[in-house]
């Protein structure tokens, strides 16, 4: 068993998390999470893991995570100390066997098809109908049977990039798999990745990294709040570490199921806008505390921020890390300078909608988002721009608006 750590206690900047490198990092092979291409260990959760030790001052080389058989990684984390498992489920049964940090992603198990076919799926029992190709042993060929596709209907393929072979060339309909797995080997294996998409989502688990149980707790609490800072904290170009790791292996989704309306959206900023006319200093305040409606109490994803016109972040209801600090220059993982964009034309026209990328409360990837932005003058005699936005479905699928 390899160990992760030839950082020296020494060269631990922070003397309390030099048990941090001391741990073995143990992963297995389920791209794009964690998988090993032209001998190098990559992936989404490995790229995390990484960026995380380095922003715990406790840098940790990648050929030093060690790859190995799914069962023998857990049996290895669940029986010797100084050792992390990951990416892995927290289910109830599993929850007192290990020490937790994350979610750092979802996988969420999901119907792919041809979007021009304009499938028509509300329920498991409209794909009882369909062809739909799975992989031999992946999870995905119980959750179909589960839920009542006859075995007649179940082509089985060696991998994912021969479910999409096999779709193209008209021999299934539809297959099954994981979301960003899936979304991977479309980018990698087709010459127009829009062709397809998601037309049903079955079952959705966000992923940990799982410590053994005798891991100090100070150790995985340091390592979760890195995590929160590589989601939240972005660099001096406006993105966050988190959305470029993301980016690299997937790019941008579309949220494959919108629970906001654009009328909401501009509801939200009307509301906040008269609010901040009446009394500025209060509704920034309510605004940065995440009070609802601020933050939407039933759906995080709905929520406001405030500019000033110097394009300085002065209310933030969903992440207050970003409250004060200068978006001026700064865009989104695509290079869009959607802060500038809202001030220059909310100065010029008042209002409008600007298309950007972003990533999405309560749901682990970068989405598509458009946003709503509107120009007041508060109480205070100072002019703010207040926004809030929603994440939007693929165009491409049928009956979207």
């Amino acid at each position: 068993m390899l160990a992760a750590g030839c950082t020296t206690s020494e060269e631990t900047g922070d003397p309390g998390l030099r048990g941090i490198g001391e741990m073995t990092f143990i992963t297995e092979e389920h791209p794009p999470f964690n998988y090993i291409e032209d001998g190098i260990v990559k992936g989404i959760s490995v790229d995390i893991l990484l960026a995380a030790l380095e922003e715990m001052g406790t840098p940790v080389p990648r050929d030093e995570i060690k790859v190995l058989p799914w069962h023998t990684a857990y049996d290895t984390v669940l029986s010797e100390k100084n050792t992390v498992l990951f990416s892995i489920i927290r289910t109830p049964e599993r929850e007192e066997l290990f020490k937790w940090a994350g979610p750092f992603a979802t996988g969420v198990f999901v119907i792919f098809g041809e979007l021009d076919r304009g499938f028509e799926i509300s329920t498991p029992d409209d794909l009882k109908q369909y062809r739909i190709g799975v992989v031999e042993g992946d999870y995905s060929a119980v959750l179909i049977k589960d839920m009542g596709v006859p075995e007649t209907n179940i082509i089985v393929a060696e991998d994912a990039p021969e479910l999409i072979s096999l779709l193209h060339d008209g021999e299934i309909d539809l297959f099954c798999y994981g979301d960003f797995a899936g979304r991977y080997f479309i980018e990698k294996t087709t010459d127009d990745p829009d062709h397809f998409g998601i037309v049903y989502r079955i079952e959705s688990n966000d992923l940990y990294f799982a410590f053994n149980r005798e891991t100090p707790d100070h150790l995985v609490e340091a390592f979760q709040e890195s995590l929160e800072t590589l989601r939240y904290q972005p660099d001096q170009t406006g993105v966050t570490e988190y959305q470029r790791i993301l980016y690299s292996y997937i790019g941008a989704s579309y949220d494959p199921d919108p629970s906001i309306t654009r009328e909401k959206v501009i509801e939200l900023v009307n509301l906040t806008v008269d609010a901040i006319e009446k009394d500025a200093p209060a509704t920034l305040t309510r605004v940065n505390a995440g009070e609802h409606p601020f933050r939407d109490r039933d759906n995080r994803a709905l929520y406001v921020f405030v500019y000033d016109t110097n394009v300085t972040i002065v209310a933030e209801a969903d992440n207050p890390r970003l409250i004060g600090v200068s978006m001026r220059g700064k865009t989104d993982i695509e290079g869009t300078p959607f802060r500038d964009q809202f001030t220059n034309i909310a100065l010029a026209e008042g209002s409008g909608w600007i298309d950007y990328k972003w990533t999405q409360p309560e749901k682990n990837g970068i989405y598509h988002k458009s946003a709503y932005f509107q120009l007041t003058e508060g109480s205070d005699n100072n002019q703010y721009i207040v926004v809030s936005g929603l994440y939007t479905a693929n165009p491409n699928l049928p009956h979207q608006d």
